[in-house]
């Protein structure tokens, strides 16, 4: 059993949520090996939420940036509302990995990691859909943001 807590696995590894009792498939915390140089595509597909929704991508480990046309940053978040329908991302890693999860604005800030809080995680080759959802245990459903990650050479 490891002795190593949560926070130790924060940008290392994936984390599932503990909110859902009949569940164990439920990802709080996304963690993608990429390779060191490597070209991503965003696909936002579809939401269904009053609240805003995005997704935040991160180099949380070691050194890196995630570059987009130009602008370069440890971290990005991209709305649904105001992001292209597709983004390209150039990344750079030295460890390899790359944070993600799901983000909403029910109060005027970035909002994530809440109750409820979650996303299905389905891979088909090189690309990764996942099905969000924003917050609370009442009307669940994986539908509030849907987007996909696709690796690109």
């Amino acid at each position: 059993m490891s002795t190593k807590s949560w926070k130790d696995k924060i940008g290392r590894t994936r984390l599932y949520s503990k909110d859902y009792e009949d569940r164990d498939d439920v990802v709080l915390w996304d963690v993608m090996e990429i390779e060191q140089e490597q070209t991503l595509k965003i696909t936002f597909i579809c939401k269904n939420s009053p609240y805003s929704q995005g997704v935040r991508l991160a180099i949380d480990v070691g050194e890196g940036v995630l570059d987009v046309n130009g602008t370069e940053s440890k971290q990005l978040l991209l709305w649904y509302e105001t992001a292209p329908k597709e983004t390209i991302i150039n990344c750079r890693s030295s460890e390899g990995l790359l944070s993600i999860y799901n983000v909403f604005q029910e109060r005027h800030f970035p909002e994530s990691q809440m109750y409820g809080s979650g996303m299905l995680v389905e891979q088909d080759g090189n690309r990764t859909t996942y099905k969000c959802h924003d917050v609370s245990m009442i009307n669940v459903s994986f539908d509030k943001l849907v987007f996909s990650i696709e690796k690109w050479c």
